[in-house]
């Protein structure tokens, strides 16, 4: 009766339920708080072992140890800690692969590092009934090399003055330099972040980003001002001798130096190591091939040859191709280009007997389309290749040579390609010569030049040629001269052998107008037929993750 009696008792059943479901309670609690707790330790873990592999793919040299410190710092990494696992190899971006094979481990050049890292979770009320589970992250960093190089970068001879003229009359100025100043310019380097620097003090510049110095404009006498004050002994006092007297146009900075995704740094940023060296007097090459595009100078060589009455140059430098510049800092794909260049040579020869002593008027024109250089591969720096290596794509400009005339017009309109209008050699009163001549040469297929470390840190220069042999273009052209003679007097010999007598007379000039050319172009950094490239340095600085 009694047990009937409690079975049907209903009181205090809401205090048993609320019993036994605040044990339910608070089993699902402290389930729930261990699951939060695994989830932020390993959100945690997950943000260290990121950390870490964008610090060891910056230096994958140093991976593990790098890898090791960021996590021992996070308090992620215990003394006799077995359960790191850094991993350095090849990472390609390709979609075409499935994301899990884009990484290979152990591939050379390495530009990759991938960080593993698995520990004991912490439980904080199971751990009496249960043993903590493993939790672990996967970090994959990857970093992309930026090159800096430059193209058109040969260096300048002085040749009897002419480089002093052509750069002089391009940079608005008269040029004295002497033949140790010019060695004293070879051979001195300025790093471009401290040219930068010291060019911004130049301007008035205190504060901002690179880019935005680098969009501003500065004339040769502030760009010659800032290299004297990183240079010393006679390389000093030249360049202090031409920012005192430097009128020429202003030079965007931008088309001198661009440099990438450091731009964004603040103006000030050079710091004790080098960012890249350049030489003093291919910056004033670029200067003068950048001042005031389609700028023509005009320059009298005299008659230094037998038989040679005057020879006299014009030339005339088109604007940069936009995105170009003489000198850049980017990843694979970065493109760097030369100006273009039109130019024109008058020759005054003294004619022999056969010609009536009439003198021989020989025009030539040149035009020169902009090389340019392209970054097709580079690898980070490594203890094998302590400087990195790179691999550019180079063509050579296209170049187009003849005999003919050429106004003035024609000289500054780097739109229109120029024409081939024969020119009138000789005209006196009983003898009319014309003549004209044609020569092209291209080169569509890139030339590869690698660089490796050595490469670099020696500074070495390295040229890509045209396959087509270029050993005596102004030879060829005048071997394949046709004249036209127009006999209109008694007298005189027959048109073949007037024809032959020009011929013998103008030939012997080939080797003058090779040499005069290939200095000329060689004052503005450029060549016949041939681009120099020159890789400053391989910088590995911005990992980004990409697993």
């Amino acid at each position: 009766m009694k047990a009937r009696r409690f079975r049907r008792d209903d009181r205090g059943n809401m205090a048993v339920l609320f019993a036994m479901g605040f044990a339910v309670s608070a089993v699902v609690s402290a389930v729930a708080v261990d699951a939060a707790a695994l989830y932020h330790q390993r959100r945690g873990m997950q943000a260290g072992v990121d950390l870490a592999a964008i610090a060891a793919a910056a230096a994958p040299a140093d991976a593990e140890a790098i890898a090791r410190s960021v996590l021992a710092e996070a308090g992620l990494l215990g003394s006799g800690d077995d359960g790191l696992s850094v991993v350095v190899g090849r990472y390609r971006a390709d979609p075409g692969l499935r994301p899990e094979d884009r990484f290979t481990p152990g591939a050379e050049p390495g530009n990759a590092v991938r960080v593993a890292l698995q520990r004991p979770g912490t439980l904080h009320f199971a751990r009496g009934w249960t043993a903590a589970p493993t939790i672990g992250a996967v970090g994959l960093a990857t970093v992309t090399p930026d090159v800096s190089f430059s193209v058109g970068s040969r260096l300048a001879s002085l040749n009897g003055g002419l480089a002093n003229a052509v750069l002089g009359a391009l940079l608005g100025t008269e040029l004295s330099l002497s033949v140790m100043d010019y060695t004293a310019l070879v051979s001195a380097r300025v790093d471009a972040l401290a040219f930068l620097d010291a060019l911004a003090l130049e301007l008035g510049v205190t504060a901002g980003s690179y880019d935005e110095l680098l969009a501003m404009e500065a004339g040769a006498g502030a760009i010659a001002g800032a290299l004297a004050d990183l240079v010393d002994g006679t390389g000093r006092a030249a360049l202090h001798a031409l920012a005192l007297r430097g009128r020429g146009s202003p030079v965007p900075v931008g088309d001198l130096i661009d440099l990438g995704r450091f731009g964004r740094l603040d103006v000030g940023s050079a710091g004790d190591t080098p960012f890249a060296a350049l030489s003093v007097l291919e910056l004033l090459s670029a200067t003068a091939a950048l001042a005031d595009g389609a700028r023509q100078a005009s320059l009298n060589l005299g008659a230094a040859v037998p038989g040679l009455a005057g020879l006299r140059l014009d030339l005339a430098v088109g604007e940069p191709p936009q995105g170009g510049g003489w000198f850049k800092v980017g990843p694979a794909g970065t493109v760097v280009r030369t100006a273009q260049l039109r130019l024109r040579l008058v020759a005054q020869l003294l004619g022999g007997p056969v010609l009536l002593g009439a003198g021989v008027r020989l025009p030539l024109w040149l035009d020169l389309a902009h090389a340019e250089a392209r970054v097709a591969a580079a690898a980070c720096p490594s203890a094998a290749e302590p400087r990195g290596s790179a691999s550019i794509d180079v063509r050579p400009g296209a170049l187009r040579l003849a005999v003919g005339e050429m106004s003035d017009a024609a000289l500054a309109r780097f739109g229109t390609a120029p024409s081939v209008i024969p020119a009138r050699l000789i005209d006196v009163l009983l003898l009319r010569v014309t003549g004209s001549a044609y020569a092209e040469l291209a080169q569509t297929a890139p030339v590869r030049l690698d660089f490796s470390s050595a490469d670099i840190a020696s500074g070495a220069t390295r040229t890509a040629r045209t396959r087509t042999p270029v050993a005596s273009l102004a030879g060829s052209l005048l071997g394949t001269l046709d004249l036209e003679v127009n006999v209109l007097g008694l007298g005189l010999a027959s048109p073949a052998i007037i024809a032959q007598a020009v011929r013998s007379l103008v030939m012997p000039l080939a080797p003058t107008l090779d040499l005069t050319l290939d200095a000329v172009l060689s004052a503005l950094g450029l060549g016949l037929g041939e681009a120099d490239v020159r890789v400053y340095g391989v910088r590995c600085t911005n990992a980004v993750l990409v697993g």
